[in-house]
């Protein structure tokens, strides 16, 4: 009967991906995400309830819309499996063969965060409501303790009345205040450094949000994460551009200190190196390498060099979602 429950959270998790693929779309367009009913985005033709089986439509479809033979778009079978896979995750991870308040919190706060992702990637656009929303759950979530890992309960005296709530509500203030204060100082130093626009304001309202549902420590750990995935991802598709456009200052100087940061970390985890002064010279001409790439990075942006625009938040909710199921 457990594994029963976790078939019906997966099941579940493909119909909310379905609503997710709505609220992503309408959400964008600015359309009541209740009327009109379902339809195609190609020839405006009502689907019927057949045409919106979650994932089965669109592999029996071949996907294309059974009216108009257009193409459907892949967003909407792989936003579904996600998110099925997730509620089951976090059906297996948290409320094994039990139903919980917060079981519902973790559900919710993985389909804003499902949402953002979406919205990011498609249109690199964060829509605030749906940061907000995320910020108004966590801070309930942890007002209330619904996980109930941190029990403290902190007392105080506020115009005479006795005030106690749980240290957890703090941490998620902290997390709230913190996440989007570092992030925003983050963006404003940047754009003051190369006079552009580096960072999007929504990524400040995703930490913010993250934040004030899993607090300030582990806020701290998802943007730690987030810069990991993010430069993963995103510098071998610059190196792309800047060979493509032969800035091979840019390229050659990345690629050699790749390489450097490589043998430095292999040696080391071999027990290559013996000598103290040849691993401080190492981290020398690494930090060297690293210092004349981010020069002649900053020179470019500033030129009005255009670089691939890849969005963060993705990175942050990745890092969240370790969070949520590693730690």
């Amino acid at each position: 009967m457990e594994w029963f429950w976790v078939l019906y959270a997966l099941v579940t998790g493909l119909c909310v991906g379905s609503f997710l693929n709505v609220v992503v779309l309408r959400g964008l367009s600015g359309e009541s995400i209740v009327l009109p009913p379902s339809h195609c985005t190609s020839c405006n033709h009502k689907l019927a309830w057949y045409d919106n089986i979650p994932l089965f439509s669109y592999l029996i479809l071949r996907g294309k819309c059974r009216y108009c033979g257009e193409k459907i778009s892949a967003q909407y079978p792989i936003v579904e499996f996600f998110t099925g896979i997730i509620f089951a995750a976090i059906y297996y991870k948290y409320s094994f063969a039990t139903i919980n308040l917060n079981l519902f919190f973790l559900l919710a706060a993985a389909s804003l965060c499902i949402v953002m992702t979406v919205t990011d990637i498609k249109e690199k656009v964060i829509l605030d409501a749906h940061a907000y929303i995320l910020m108004g759950l966590g801070l309930v979530y942890n007002m209330f303790n619904i996980a109930g890992v941190n029990n403290t309960k902190i007392m105080f005296w506020l115009f005479g009345h006795k005030i106690v709530i749980y240290q957890a509500f703090i941490y998620s203030i902290l997390g709230l205040i913190g996440g989007f204060g570092v992030l925003a100082a983050i963006s404003a130093i940047a754009k003051l450094v190369t006079k552009r626009d580096c960072f999007g304001e929504g990524d400040a309202y995703i930490l913010g949000a993250l934040g004030a549902f899993w607090g300030i420590s582990n806020a701290i750990v998802i943007l730690i994460l987030s810069i990991f995935v993010w430069g993963g991802l995103s510098i071998p598709v610059f190196m792309y551009k800047w060979f493509k456009n032969k800035e091979y200052k840019l390229f050659y100087g990345m690629l050699l200190f790749i390489i450097t940061l490589v043998l430095f970390f292999t040696g080391e985890f071999l027990n290559v190196f013996d000598s103290v002064t040849f691993q401080w010279f190492a981290l020398l001409l690494i930090a060297s390498i690293g210092f004349y790439c981010c020069r002649h990075l900053l020179k470019s942006i500033k030129q009005g060099s255009a670089l691939t625009v890849i969005p963060y938040g993705p990175a942050l909710i990745f890092g969240a979602f370790v969070v949520m199921f590693l730690l």
